[in-house]
């Protein structure tokens, strides 16, 4: 079964890019991430993005932030925020919390109308 982010992507496809931004873990220690501790080096984040990928099977494109967290600080730092950017950069909608089942009608709207 296909996830909602998965059946967007298929049907944007050539017209949106979806990519995910690693970055800083927003539960470590807690909850279900008891045995995930805060990277301290770059190349621990790397080891948990790549975890990630494997564990879910992401099949998206990942970027990861330094541990610096400068996108993550630029774009508001909000652990789990969305954002439709267009090609030159600027922001078109913003969603402080991620929630694929909405962005349908936005695509649809800032995209012309995209038939399923």
């Amino acid at each position: 079964m296909a996830t909602v982010v998965e059946e967007q992507r298929e049907k944007y496809e050539g017209k949106v890019t979806f990519i995910v931004l690693y970055q800083r873990e927003a539960h470590p220690e807690q909850m279900q991430f008891a045995t995930i501790k805060q990277p301290e080096t770059y190349e621990e984040r790397q080891a948990l993005a790549q975890r990630t990928c494997d564990e879910l099977t992401v099949a998206t494109t990942i970027v990861i932030d330094g541990i610096d967290n400068a996108v993550r600080e630029t774009y508001g730092g909000l652990p789990n925020s969305a954002y439709i950017i267009e090609k030159g950069g600027k922001i078109l909608h913003k969603e402080g919390w991620a929630a694929p089942d909405g962005w349908d009608e936005i695509l649809d709207k800032l995209l012309g109308g995209v038939s399923r």
